[in-house]
């Protein structure tokens, strides 16, 4: 049986001590409760470590406030860093209000993390609008996503292999949402007769033309997809 590539994503982790990710002051961490059932994800910011003790990070924030979080509760953290994608659990110290709100947590027992392939191709499932050369417009499913390309799932007929299409893909993050157009060509498509039997078309497209700002948006995107499941 064909292993998934979620699996494989599995499969491939390796541990590492905490010193080991190298992290930087302004770091983005994704951190979740693992006490409260179905949590909310928030995006802080690493601070420091204190030795080999703890760490610090920016408390979570909803809207303009600064969260509480209680000590002793157990959080889960995912970062992408370098090359990597890491994730860990930690358990919150103390917590200060002053000079600026921050939390200390205990250095994990343990990092699991993997090396990140730029080929890889992370599932999803976001509506996407889509704009062929001659200005016509349909929607379609992005099924999977690098920051080279994307598969697309519709249910007609898209273009011709070569065509140049406009995509405006929704990016949606815990600190940002946004909708960022992408110009793409289409590389492949699936078997036209077992698309036309089964009412869904597949195609393959390769990104063109994205601006910086738009592309350091779906980087982010994609790095929080892989720390996600990492977890």
């Amino acid at each position: 049986m064909e292993t998934s590539k979620f699996e494989a994503l599995h499969q491939e982790l390796q541990n590492a001590d905490f010193p080991d990710m190298h992290l930087k002051v302004g770091q983005p961490l994704i951190v979740q409760s693992l006490t409260l059932v179905d949590a909310d994800p928030f995006t802080v910011s690493y601070i420091g470590a204190h030795g080999r003790q703890s760490f610090l990070i920016t408390l979570p924030r909803v809207g303009d406030q600064a969260m509480w979080i209680t000590p002793g509760s157990r959080f889960k953290f995912r970062v992408v860093h370098g090359m990597y994608a890491y994730a860990f659990t930690a358990r919150i110290l103390n917590v200060q209000s002053k000079p600026y709100p921050y939390a200390h947590f205990t250095l994990p027992e343990s990092v699991k993390y993997r090396q990140i392939r730029q080929s890889l191709r992370l599932e999803t499932r976001l509506p996407v609008e889509i704009r062929r050369a001659n200005g016509t417009q349909t929607l379609a499913i992005l099924r999977d996503i690098s920051e080279q390309g994307a598969r697309l799932e519709l249910t007609g007929l898209l273009d011709a292999i070569g065509a140049e299409i406009a995509l405006t893909i929704p990016i949606v993050l815990p600190d940002d949402v946004a909708a960022i157009p992408v110009t793409a060509t289409i590389r492949n498509c699936s078997d036209l007769e077992r698309s036309m039997s089964a009412g869904r078309f597949h195609y393959g497209v390769s990104f063109t033309s994205l601006a910086p700002e738009h592309g350091q948006r779906l980087r982010h995107f994609i790095e929080h997809l892989l720390v996600e499941q990492l977890a």
